[in-house]
């Protein structure tokens, strides 16, 4: 009976003292966890700290360290937002606080190339969602066209989704005119038109809306050709009709 209660008496102690480990102990699990890849263990360390010990003056580490997870961890752009805003917010004075603020203004250009990083990864998903979060968060940035043209060309040629590739490219036209990208797209949604879906009436119209709007773009010349021979094989074009010969 003495044994029983001396162990349960331990056990009490041992859930005591794991609950009031110090901000140290706690930023050194989370570490360790980190290190051996148990990035959830690590996050939740870094919460406890947070919540147990909101004063200490690695707080501001722990809430820094936690966007830092998000980010390059989890890939998961909005908690990190939402951790470098925290930082900011509840640690303003601290050197994170100040990395913070540094990092939310270069966020759009982070959100761009991180996406591009990914997608040579393979990692699509995550890349759409770092675009997605860019093109909602900075829709008036100069590089939201940029990025919800990507968007369009993920689609178009890594996920062979044709239909939201479209849809993606024609969202350029309807909220970035002027831009860059603008002719691009409006091409690209001529070419999947013509050489993908066969849809040459479509195609036409597209591509006749490209010549109207932008007659001395340097695609100019490509979509004239695509025009000529709309319908037409690969040895029906005498330009390229080598290739099968």
């Amino acid at each position: 009976m003495m044994k029983i209660q001396k162990i349960i008496v331990l056990l009490i102690l041992s859930v005591f003292i794991s609950c009031t480990k110090s901000a140290d102990e706690l930023l050194e699990l989370s570490e360790n966890n980190l290190q051996n890849s148990k990035v959830d263990l690590a996050i939740s360390d870094l919460e406890k700290l947070l919540k147990k010990h909101p004063s200490d003056s690695l707080a501001s580490k722990a809430q820094y360290k936690l966007s830092s997870i998000y980010l390059n961890w989890k890939n998961d752009p909005e908690m990190g937002y939402d951790q470098l805003e925290l930082t900011i917010k509840n640690h303003t004075e601290s050197i994170h606080g100040k990395q913070a603020l540094d990092q939310i203004k270069e966020f759009p250009e982070y959100l761009v190339n991180k996406a591009e990083s990914l997608r040579k990864q393979k990692l699509l998903k995550e890349s759409v969602a770092h675009l997605m979060f860019m093109i909602d968060k900075y829709d008036q940035h100069d590089l939201s066209s940029k990025a919800q043209y990507m968007l369009g060309d993920l689609y178009m040629n890594d996920f062979r989704d044709f239909t939201t590739a479209i849809q993606e490219y024609r969202k350029v036209l309807e909220k970035h005119t002027g831009s860059d990208q603008e002719p691009h797209a409006l091409f690209m949604i001529g070419y999947i038109y013509a050489n993908i879906i066969s849809d040459e009436k479509s195609a036409k119209v597209e591509y006749e809306t490209f010549l109207r709007k932008f007659p001395g773009h340097e695609l100019a010349p490509s979509v004239k050709f695509e025009i000529d021979y709309l319908g037409k094989s690969i040895d029906q074009i005498p330009a390229l009709k080598h290739i099968t010969s």
